[in-house]
């Protein structure tokens, strides 16, 4: 265990933390973040259409939820040339970029040219666009960069420099959307379909178990490591959208639900207290015969109780043996039980988009299952996660109990000195 430890901390860490450094990986990271807002709007619907469905009376609201998560694509086209292109340290070209972004990404999703112009199909811009425009922003990001160092007048030039931006801006443009009409609209490649077609691979694994094993415990043992999951955000949130609207096109046609691993499962029934099922550890700590213990619980509980556990994480579990054992097997079994229990139909899985991750355990998992099986999942899960944890966590506080009385004793003699 400690020659693994110090391999994981001196080898793979480094390397890790490099690779989230990345501007491309860190502007994608940006972009996802920047979206947040438009998915707890359509969250919020989601929670109302739970409403909905006993007060049957409410008025409909969906084209809330149509108008913010339904057009996710276009803002990611915008916002990862901008931040890409804003991390290469070209800021003055970030917004033209995130414009091109949109400009090229209105071409890819392949509209229809008609008399009275481009007909789009409005679920390209939707979920199912995302890698289309992760794809789209990239490529544009490339471009600028390539084009950044060209410049049309020089440094001693009487242009004003607003002036001069714009014409150096014309030629990544161009090059950007020319690409796009081009591949498109005249040699009639259907790249939508082609990207999508690529990617959807790395989506089926939301679907089988391994997969649901590899997408949760992978962010997870790193994050034990010190790595925030916030990391893995460009590779998980993609997969998730993607598999949700999947999910939702099933629904809707009356058919079983492809993806396990799509909207809210994460949230409802795996990450109770935060990645790594840490909210019976942070009670036993606060019920705990240390007094150094009982206080980190209490510091713990309220942002745990919201799933936010980077206190308890980076406070107490990162680079812990004793501690970081018992969230990996912890995440293990809630995932096996989870991913059983949804395909086999005991819990629903979901459809609608819900990413209001900081509510209260147990509200968060009847919200997207919408029954009563989703908060009895939750709370199974949670008893085996407190089988879990209990022996290890008594183990560590027999450790800090014994800490604390040696230092005790020290302060003591050091006093009588």
């Amino acid at each position: 265990m400690k020659k693994f430890m110090e391999f994981m901390g001196e080898k793979v860490a480094p390397k890790l933390q490099k690779v989230a450094a990345n501007s491309y990986v860190s502007g994608l990271q940006s972009a996802i973040l920047k979206t947040v807002p438009m998915v707890f709007v359509s969250s919020i619907v989601t929670v109302y259409n739970v409403v909905r469905r006993y007060a049957t009376n409410l008025p409909d609201i969906g084209g809330i939820s149509s108008y913010t998560f339904g057009l996710i694509s276009l803002f990611m086209a915008f916002l990862v040339p901008y931040y890409i292109t804003e991390k290469k340290g070209n800021n003055k070209g970030k917004f033209v970029a995130g414009l091109s972004g949109i400009s090229l990404f209105m071409l890819l999703i392949n509209p229809e040219v008609a008399d009275v112009g481009y007909i789009y199909n409005f679920s390209g811009f939707g979920a199912g666009g995302m890698f289309v425009a992760i794809i789209a922003g990239i490529f544009t990001s490339i471009i600028f960069q390539l084009c950044s160092k060209i410049q049309i007048f020089g440094e001693d030039s009487l242009i004003p420099d607003f002036c001069k931006e714009w014409f150096d801006t014309m030629l990544p443009v161009f090059l950007v959307v020319f690409t796009g009409w081009l591949l498109v609209l005249q040699m009639k490649i259907d790249l939508f379909t082609i990207i999508v077609d690529v990617f959807m691979p790395i989506v089926g694994i939301a679907n089988s178990y391994v997969g649901c094993l590899l997408l949760y415990m992978i962010p997870t043992i790193l994050y034990s490591m010190g790595i925030s999951g916030w990391v893995f955000q460009p590779i998980l949130n993609p997969v998730g959208t993607v598999a949700l609207a999947a999910n939702l096109v099933a629904y809707e046609a009356g058919t079983s639900l492809p993806y396990v691993y799509a909207g809210g499962v994460p949230t409802a029934y795996l990450s109770l207290g935060g990645r790594g099922v840490t909210f019976m550890l942070v009670v036993f700590f606060m019920f705990s015969n240390s007094k150094r213990l009982r206080a980190l619980g209490k510091a713990y509980f309220v942002p745990n109780m919201m799933n936010i556990n980077e206190p308890v994480v980076f406070g107490s579990i990162a680079w812990n043996p004793i501690l970081m054992v018992p969230m990996w097997i912890s995440s293990f079994l809630v995932v096996t039980i989870t991913y059983f229990t949804l395909t086999l139909g005991l819990v629903p899985i979901p459809h609608e988009v819900f990413s209001l991750w900081y509510l209260p355990i147990g509200i968060t998992s009847f919200l997207v299952s919408g029954s009563i099986s989703g908060i009895l999942l939750c709370l199974v899960n949670l008893g085996v996660s407190a089988l879990v944890w209990w022996p290890f966590f008594k183990a560590y506080e027999k450790t800090i109990i014994a800490e604390d009385e040696e230092n005790n004793t020290t302060e003591a003699q050091a006093t009588s000195a």
